[in-house]
């Protein structure tokens, strides 16, 4: 068996990607990622965040998401209505989509950014990104080197490990019309 890869072996250099500091605006942000998007890079839909020229935090497609989402479904006040929380399916209206992205643009980049919680070494085993990840909800992790940031490892990079390993390349795909029209297995009871 070959040797396990290291995290510095399928990093990305910090030099593949945009940066923004944490004060920038919402438009700045939504600026920066919009860059990002579709592009064949591997830092898709990521932006890093620095503060005092330190890495800070991560911004994606989803927290921009996130950033518009309808805040009178987190508390029970929104724009100085009582608003019940307990309903059932959320109430949305035309204009509310636009709303949101209006009053968003009084955000800054640290009011939406994913914080720098965990951060690797190159030389770690990639199961410690695995473990950093997991435990804080995140895709991506800075990786350093001496104490200064190199890369970013992506969790995109470590499924393309785990596909490599175990040869998930190999099996059939099925489409939904091909999973409703198979027959079910037989299994033997012996």
């Amino acid at each position: 068996m070959s040797k396990e890869k290291k995290i510095g072996d399928i990093m990305v250099s910090i030099k593949n990607f945009i940066a923004v500091p944490a004060d920038a605006s919402f438009r700045e942000v939504v600026s920066a990622l919009r860059k990002t998007v579709g592009s064949e890079t591997p830092n898709l839909n990521t932006v890093l965040i620095y503060d005092n020229n330190l890495l800070a935090g991560f911004i994606t497609v989803e927290d921009v998401l996130r950033a518009i989402e309808p805040q009178f479904l987190k508390s029970g006040i929104y724009r100085g209505w009582s608003v019940n929380t307990e309903w059932a399916i959320p109430v949305f209206w035309d204009g509310l989509f636009t709303d949101r992205c209006i009053e968003a643009t009084g955000k800054k980049a640290r009011d939406i950014m994913n914080p720098v919680e965990f951060e690797v070494d190159e030389s770690d085993p990639l199961v410690k990104a695995v473990y950093g990840m997991t435990k804080h909800s995140t895709e991506n992790l800075p990786v350093v080197r001496d104490g200064l940031v190199v890369g970013i490892i992506r969790s995109d990079a470590l499924f393309t490990e785990v596909n490599a390993l175990v040869g998930a390349s190999d099996t059939p795909v099925y489409t939904l019309e091909m999973v409703r029209t198979a027959k079910p297995a037989v299994v033997s009871s012996r």
